[in-house]
């Protein structure tokens, strides 16, 4: 396995980056259009001087106009998560259900030595074996994955403009990223190659924002071992348990909001809102409006990487350093498998007992994030407007979605249905809302039977 091989490297940015922000610095104060002050600051020599003048004095807005896309190689899963928390940003992940990951590799903590190391080492070989011998038996990929640990590698691109850059830079340096080796590299890594194309602003990320109070950083992987690992054994969850939904909150008076916000949008008019409509229109700015929250249970680290991509929420997701790691998924298609079972088991049971023993010592205690693996359920919190739902339900409740991800979203689609069914009875798959399958060549083929079952699916109780 590579030590070290941890790696960001910005593959693309855009031109004229620091003319662009200095010229956003004096378009407010500055006679002339926004291309003529544009032309004039074309090798200015003041222009990194206005930028961290007008930065400083808290106009941070002027350096968004710098974008940046990274390419991060054969980064540990957990840095993966911590970066896609950005939610101003763009990502696209290697997928892990399609992609065999065998030879993947893992990040290996460079201060590891002797048998530290040696112990580390072992904790990891033991599931990429195991991982290996589901793949052999059939297994498919999106299940084997839930074996892999965070520490697996794992390559995706990331894109974003400068202010966000720095706002993910001022976590790992100042905030729950601080005391994690893997993200200090990184932040080490980009630092050097943003700062040659938008000088003087990422050198010290975070010095604008006061250090934070102690204790009231999130823990970096020095979680107490009683807690983390308190049960004496593992608890395996099945794909019905995992994933319910709880609906924390909902407007009261849905589709009084709506008829209010579409006589906002079209005043004067004397047309009266269509629903089915608006959720098909292109634009439906109205359900913007609604509101809701989920409690969502027993959801996969490997779910919750689907979850995230929908950027139009807030989402609360617990620390992985302080997560009971004792609550596994037992997927179908091994459960239904007796010796594939037996393999999945074991391993699940061993790791949890390498890694109990691991966190009696401090050196690798430190490092007890990388020993989760993909598989262990949490609970997670999401707030998100009813046009991202609408969204997320057409395609996660299709049936080329990954099974735990199309439980969630049909559940949450139940939920809404309880709540408002005139409204969320016309969500559903995109053949559901919209009459036809956008899958072309991937299509499942049974639209008609899909429909209908959407068309009858209950509220939940």
């Amino acid at each position: 396995m590579m030590k070290n091989g941890s790696q960001a490297e910005l593959i693309s940015y855009n031109r004229n980056s620091m003319e662009i922000c200095a010229s956003a610095a004096r378009i407010s104060t500055t006679k002339g259009d926004a291309v003529e002050i544009f032309e004039k600051a074309k090798e200015n020599p003041r222009n990194q001087a206005l930028i961290q003048k007008v930065f400083v004095s808290g106009h941070k807005s002027v350096i968004e106009h710098a974008v940046f896309t990274l390419a991060l190689k054969d980064v540990s899963a957990f840095t993966e998560q911590f970066f896609i928390e950005c939610r101003l940003a763009s990502f696209t992940v290697k997928s892990r259900r399609y992609v065999d990951f065998s030879n993947s590799g893992y990040y290996i903590p460079e201060d590891l030595e002797g048998g530290e190391r040696k112990q580390y080492c072992q904790y990891m070989d033991m599931l990429f074996s195991a991982y290996e011998n589901l793949l052999e038996g059939g297994v498919p990929k999106e299940d084997a994955r839930f074996l892999l640990p965070y520490s697996f590698h794992s390559n995706f691109y990331c894109t974003l403009n400068a202010r966000e850059l720095l706002q993910l830079l001022s976590a790992i340096r100042r905030g729950r990223g601080q005391g994690i080796p893997e993200l200090q590299d990184l932040a080490d890594q980009i630092v050097r190659q943003v700062e040659e194309i938008l000088p003087g602003i990422f050198s010290e990320p975070g010095r604008e924002e006061p250090a934070p109070a102690k204790g009231v950083l999130e823990n970096s992987g020095l979680a107490d071992s009683q807690s983390v690992y308190k049960a004496l054994e593992v608890s395996f969850v099945t794909p019905q348990e995992a994933g319910s939904i709880r609906l924390l909150n909902a407007p009261s008076n849905p589709l009084d909001i709506l008829n209010t916000a579409y006589s906002v949008n079209h005043p004067g008019s004397d047309s009266v809102l269509d629903v089915d409509a608006l959720i098909k229109s292109k634009r439906p700015r109205e359900l913007e409006q609604l509101t809701y929250s989920f409690l969502i249970s027993h959801m996969t680290l490997s779910g919750i990487t689907h979850m995230v991509r929908h950027r139009m929420q807030s989402i609360i997701i617990p620390s992985i350093c302080d997560m009971d790691h004792s609550h596994f998924i037992l997927p179908d298609t091994i459960r239904s498998d007796a010796r594939m079972a037996k393999t999945y088991q074991q391993a699940v049971k061993q790791a949890y007992a390498m890694a109990k023993e691991m966190y009696q010592n401090p050196v690798l205690r430190k490092y007890g994030y990388y020993y989760a693996l993909s598989g262990n359920v949490m609970d997670i919190m999401t707030t998100v407007n009813a046009r991202e739902l609408n969204h997320f339900i057409q395609l996660r409740t299709c049936s080329r979605a990954q099974w735990e991800i199309q439980k969630v979203s049909v559940e949450i689609l139940r939920c809404l249905r309880n709540s408002c069914p005139a409204l969320f009875g016309l969500f559903g798959p995109s053949c559901y809302v919209n009459g036809f399958c956008p899958e072309g060549k991937m299509t499942c083929g049974n639209m008609r039977q899909v429909v209908e079952d959407f068309r009858e699916l209950r509220p939940s109780n």
